[in-house]
């Protein structure tokens, strides 16, 4: 199946399946196989490169909880449910507005390592839900697809800058962004992408939602 570029402008493609035959000819007596089911939502866009990446998140997982040595179990277990696998809640959907969103990243020159909050937007209107990551070094972006009960699949891009328009999908293979969205608390979701850096096997980011103003509350100053 061709690649389809995921843009700004969202478009899902249909595809239909036509079956001829010659005037003439006879007839097969055998049993017709059946028609391949078509790919639906995020597997009718996603490469089977992520897709495979995407259905072996359990091994990722795993393998990256193998690499948690003594010395670093008690950051893991401080992370709570961010860090469980299996702590997915049902209602995944995140409501549109910003986010506090921490990177912390598995299985890599480190077995854990966290970093600095930075901030991430959900946004939504008739053409769907996106993803932005605001600030900071890493900059993934894209749309939300529903996936179940528990889940949603991003796909998307990643920019250089943070004023760089965020890349279509399949625009640039290097540069493509598959990943997981789970809710895993009350106000807490994760993003979790296998094809993560710096050699790790996962890059997992908490997403918080930050709390409305409080009139006449002195403004909070960003990094304190």
């Amino acid at each position: 199946m061709n690649r389809v570029a995921v843009t700004i402008a969202l478009a899902l493609p249909l595809s239909a399946v036509s079956l001829g035959g010659c005037a003439h000819r006879p007839r097969a007596t055998g049993a017709l196989e059946p028609t391949p089911p078509q790919p639906q939502g995020w597997r009718a866009l996603a490469t089977a490169e992520d897709q495979a990446r995407l259905d072996a998140l359990p091994q990722r997982w795993a393998e990256a909880k193998t690499r948690i040595t003594r010395r670093y179990a008690a950051k893991v277990t401080a992370e709570g449910a961010l860090l469980d696998p299996a702590a997915a809640l049902p209602l995944p959907a995140l409501p549109p507005g910003p986010y506090r969103c921490r990177l912390v990243r598995l299985g890599g020159p480190a077995p854990i390592a966290s970093f600095k909050p930075d901030f991430c937007y959900i946004e939504g209107d008739a053409k769907g839900v996106a993803f932005t990551k605001v600030d900071g070094a890493n900059l993934p972006g894209g749309w939300l697809f529903e996936d179940g009960a528990t889940r949603q699949v991003l796909l998307g891009g990643t920019r250089s800058h943070p004023t760089q328009q965020s890349p279509g999908y399949g625009t640039d293979p290097t540069r493509d962004v598959a990943g997981i969205v789970e809710r895993v608390g009350p106000f807490r979701w994760r993003l979790v992408l296998p094809k993560a850096g710096r050699g790790a096997l996962l890059d997992i980011y908490e997403l918080v939602p930050v709390p409305p103003a409080v009139p006449g509350a002195t403004p909070a100053v960003a990094g304190k």
